[in-house]
C-alpha cells in the first residue's frame, strides 16, 4: 500500500503581490469556478460556501434557479410558510456561514445544487461552468 503524501506546506504568494481588480460578475464567476474545483476534490463544504457567496453577489431579474425553487407550487403544499421553505433551501449554506447545530452532513448534491443556483444568476458562463453543467445534467438522476 502506498504511503499518503504529506500535506503541501503553505508558501504564500510571490511578493510583492499585485491587487486583484474585479467586477461583481468576475468575482462571482471566479468563486463558482473555485467551487467547482472544490466539488471535484470532494470538499463539499468549501464548494457550497463559495457558491453560496457567489449566488448572493449577483442580483438578477427574471428567472434564476433559486427563484424557480422558491416559487415552486409543490413547496406550498409541504411548507406552511415560504420562509420555512427558503430556510430549508439555504440550510447548509446558513449553517456554514453562521453555525448552529454541532454537526451537519453536507452531500455532493447540496454543493452541486448551490453551484447550479449561483451559475444560473450569471449571464455568461466560463468553460468550467459549462463543463459542470454537462456533468450535473448527466448525473442528476445519480444523486
Amino acid at each position: 500500500m502506498r504511503k499518503p503524501k504529506p500535506p503541501r506546506r503553505f508558501r504564500g504568494p510571490r511578493l510583492p503581490a499585485d491587487p486583484v481588480n474585479l467586477t461583481l460578475t468576475e468575482a462571482a464567476s471566479r468563486q463558482i469556478d473555485a467551487a467547482i474545483g472544490a466539488l471535484e476534490r470532494g470538499k463539499f463544504d468549501v464548494a457550497l460556501t463559495l457558491a453560496g457567496a457567489a449566488e448572493g453577489m449577483i442580483k438578477r431579474d427574471g428567472y434564476h434557479l433559486l427563484a424557480g425553487l422558491r416559487d415552486n407550487p409543490r413547496a406550498k403544499k409541504r411548507f406552511a410558510e415560504k420562509k420555512d421553505w427558503i430556510a430549508q433551501l439555504n440550510r447548509e449554506r446558513d449553517w456554514l456561514k453562521h453555525g448552529g447545530a454541532a454537526e451537519m452532513q453536507i452531500e455532493c448534491f447540496d454543493a452541486a445544487m448551490m453551484i447550479a443556483r449561483a451559475a444560473s444568476k450569471l449571464e455568461i458562463w466560463t468553460a468550467t461552468i459549462e463543463d459542470f453543467r454537462t456533468w450535473f445534467m448527466a448525473n442528476l438522476d445519480s444523486f
